[in-house]
């Protein structure tokens, strides 16, 4: 009777920002669409503001009735008379959808309409972070995906599998900052064997200011 979509409310928008974001979001893809939208927003851990959004199958009228979904469409022959099949009492017909808000291809337009609202806002507060509708895959990024938690029976294996990955992420990451280590100390090295004394001790100095 009802299909729901939850979203993540950046984190570095206020409250009202986050209400304005997705509410204006809802509107214009959903509601001005025939919908009826009951959206719950949820603060209950600061960091993970999201919203429950419950939207209508069915679209409304311009005067407020119900619409419908669907219609029977009967197939004719040639002749534009209906068609049987065998003995059937029963006159052939296709289901002829009136909304197309099942179709895969609008829940990806959605997705995408929701990052481009998301980036938009956070463009306005030059706030540099972007997010995407896309799987890393889809955006040519060589990393493991973590799994939303949530509170089904499969939550704890999701939270033991994303500390998994959080831990191969930080272990990647540790890897990487010592072999950038390793290629600047030959670098230092190369350069060092022309440095007088004091010129070693000056550096020796500021890697030790700069921590590097």
């Amino acid at each position: 009777y009802a299909k729901e979509f939850n979203v993540a409310l950046p984190v570095e928008l206020s409250e009202d920002e986050q209400k304005e974001l997705l509410t204006k979001y809802v509107q214009e893809n959903f509601v001005d669409q025939g919908m009826v939208a009951d959206v719950a927003i949820h603060r209950d851990h600061p960091d993970n503001p999201h919203a429950h959004v419950m939207l209508t199958n069915r679209p409304f009228n311009p005067d407020g009735t119900w619409g419908i979904k669907s219609k029977k469409q009967y197939i004719l022959d040639e002749n534009g008379n209906k068609m049987y099949t065998g003995t059937s009492k029963y006159p052939k017909s296709r289901k002829i959808l009136m909304v197309d808000w099942d179709k895969k291809e609008k829940i990806t337009e959605w997705r995408h309409n929701w990052a481009a609202s998301v980036n938009q806002a956070l463009e306005q507060k030059n706030i540099p972070d972007r997010i995407s509708e896309k799987s890393f895959v889809e955006q040519g990024i060589a990393d493991t995906p973590m799994q939303h938690e949530g509170i089904n029976s499969k939550r704890h294996e999701r939270k033991a599998f994303n500390q998994q990955v959080k831990n191969y992420r930080k272990s990647k990451a540790g890897y990487k900052n010592m072999q950038e280590k390793v290629v600047n100390r030959g670098h230092l090295d190369s350069l060092s064997k022309h440095f007088s004394f004091n010129e070693k001790k000056v550096v020796k100095e500021l890697s030790h200011e700069l921590k590097t």
